[in-house]
């Protein structure tokens, strides 16, 4: 029977990807993976505790569970109390404290106090960078200090996080190194990778590339990543200015 949990509520992207690179080196007698697809993330953020929490087996030998910061971790020990003996081991993508916005009036509260209170459910907290563990604690009282009243101890809160947690950088699997030959004089290729939203900062990128056009610099372009439904509308513009040195405009699920 499986003694590994692994949640993902939000399973798509590069947390599928950790996910599947994970579970690729396991026996998959060890391990239950539990998932949702990966849409409307806000939604995720706030109620797939309760949903995941209906799916997990009652009947289980489970000694630890894995899962991304997507989860209410504190919410779904509370909807299922068994699971609370477990070694519960969280790890942030990025962190809501600090994650960009429009406008501050966009930051949603909830998310950020879900990724607290998860932390302190945890047993390990992982991040994928020193940046965001660092970032995350420095937040902490700035953000719950916009409680009107009856604020928590944050530094107690700090403490306590800042000793379950590390950086675990996040796993890539590699092809071999390759001798990589140039062809004749063929230009520098520029790539964007990432997704499609305005966190990614699309609009420096597209600026610079712009930039470069109009003073004449020889280059290719490619603008790879996931879309979804909402474009930032600075792509647009790149695609009718540089329309003679796009490659690739739109998302390539495998290079």
């Amino acid at each position: 029977m499986a003694w590994l949990l692994i949640v993902e509520p939000f399973y798509g992207g590069s947390h599928r990807q950790l996910v599947d690179t994970v579970v690729s080196r396991l026996d998959p007698s060890t391990y239950l993976l539990v998932t949702l697809p990966a849409k409307k993330w806000h939604w995720r953020a706030r109620c797939s505790a309760l949903t995941i929490s209906q799916a997990i087996p009652r009947d289980h030998q489970f000694t630890t569970l894995f899962t991304s910061s997507v989860l209410s971790l504190a919410e779904l020990v509370g909807l299922r109390p068994d699971l609370a003996k477990l070694r519960k081991i969280i790890y942030f993508h990025e962190n809501q404290l600090c994650y960009p916005v429009k406008t501050v009036k966009e930051r949603d509260f909830q998310f950020g106090y879900n990724q607290v209170t998860s932390c302190l459910a945890a047993d390990i907290v992982l991040f994928n960078s020193q940046y965001n563990l660092t970032t995350f604690l420095s937040h902490i009282p700035s953000f719950l200090s916009l409680q009107p009243d009856h604020r928590p101890n944050t530094k107690q809160i700090c403490d306590q996080i800042k000793t379950l947690s590390q950086v675990v950088y996040f796993p890539l699997q590699l092809p071999l190194r390759q001798e990589i030959k140039r062809t004749g004089d063929r230009p520098v290729h520029i790539v964007w990778p990432h997704r499609w939203e305005h966190d990614k900062d699309p609009d420096t990128f597209c600026r610079v590339v712009i930039k470069l056009h109009e003073e004449n610099c020889d280059f290719e372009l490619s603008l790879l990543g996931e879309v979804f439904s909402e474009v930032p509308d600075i792509f647009q513009q790149v695609k009718v200015k540089l329309r003679d040195k796009i490659k690739v405009f739109g998302f390539v699920p495998s290079k």
